[in-house]
């Protein structure tokens, strides 16, 4: 009976250290999903910037022509102003999106390493576990070989075999 214990706690020990290796496996790719998203998220930051610029760059054409249309250059005066304020605006909502691309690689890269650390831990972890199954077997093996020897009565003094 104690041999079906024994091997039942070594099933265990390799079915804990299984279960590690699978949720590691699962952690790593959560963590290059995490590394994914971060890059398309901050790729999507830069397209929004670069549509900020593109609309900039209309605006900007727009006053001139304008200016030119009005038979004045449509570099200075008025057409200038609105050109050089839409410029600077345009400049502050594309900094503000490149910081947002920026902290989106970062957030990336911090989950991703948390999702590699959970990994390696989950494996630590199913070895202790194993280990821990094998050392109650062994315990559960050592108490029960030492409670079945049997020791020779003695009988009025004397040692008789059992």
């Amino acid at each position: 009976m104690q041999y079906v214990a024994i091997a039942a706690a070594g099933l265990s020990a390799i079915g804990s250290i299984r279960q590690g290796k699978q949720q590691a496996s699962m952690y790593r790719l959560q963590a290059q999903q995490a590394t994914l998203k971060a890059s398309r998220d901050a790729l999507q930051y830069e397209q929004q910037a670069n549509s900020v610029l593109d609309r900039v760059l209309q605006n900007n054409a727009t006053a001139a022509a304008k200016g030119f249309a009005g038979g004045v250059s449509g570099f200075s005066g008025s057409a200038k102003l609105v050109q050089e304020r839409s410029t600077k605006v345009a400049g502050k909502d594309v900094a503000v999106l490149q910081e947002g691309a920026k902290s989106a690689l970062s957030f990336g890269e911090i989950q991703s390493n948390m999702l590699n650390e959970a990994a390696k831990d989950a494996i630590t972890g199913s070895y202790f576990d194993a280990i821990g199954k094998l050392g109650m077997a062994a315990a559960s093996w050592q108490s029960g070989s030492a409670g079945t020897t049997t020791k020779a009565p003695i009988v009025e003094g004397k040692w008789s075999p059992a």
